[in-house]
């Protein structure tokens, strides 16, 4: 991941000594922080110049991805930043190969309403989303799992 069209930030995976940054972050926020480390879990640092100012992840599997750890920093909140980097997740677990983006929320569901997710039923998501270690215990379950279907790239002639 790079640039982000339309605005300032940059992408990068994630660096093992930036995750205690994202920990306390989430810790702060009161998002889980105890898988960060799991195999299945890509993370990403979004900057603006040299400063972190989010954090996005997901968790693949298969068609279907876990969007997780999304968090802006405080002071950067309110200024398109978490739309962008939204966008910028989504579009890298696409290019992986997800064609649905599942995601929990306590807080943030409007939010992630007006990027396209819509809520779901539980009982409905596929299995491997119901197992991942968010939904199937870190996160509470009256958290709304929402979903949303990402565009599939045109075919490019040969």
């Amino acid at each position: 991941m790079t640039a982000i069209a339309n605005t300032a930030l940059r992408a990068e995976p994630l660096a093992d000594e930036d995750r205690p940054s994202l920990a306390a972050l989430l810790d702060a926020e009161g998002l889980p922080s105890s898988d960060l480390g799991g195999p299945d879990v890509r993370l990403f640092a979004y900057r603006d110049g040299g400063e972190i100012v989010a954090y996005a992840g997901f968790e693949l599997y298969g068609a279907d991805a876990l969007l997780r750890s999304v968090v802006v920093l405080p002071g950067r909140r309110r200024a398109g930043q978490g739309r962008a980097m939204v966008s910028a997740t989504l579009a890298e677990a696409g290019r992986l190969g997800a064609t649905r983006v599942f995601l929990l929320t306590t807080t943030a569901k409007v939010f992630f309403e007006r990027l396209g997710f819509a809520a779901i039923d539980r009982a409905s998501a596929p299995a491997a989303i119901l197992a991942t270690r968010q939904i199937a215990g870190l996160c509470p379950s009256s958290a709304p799992l929402m979903v949303k279907a990402l565009a599939r790239a045109p075919l490019r002639e040969r």
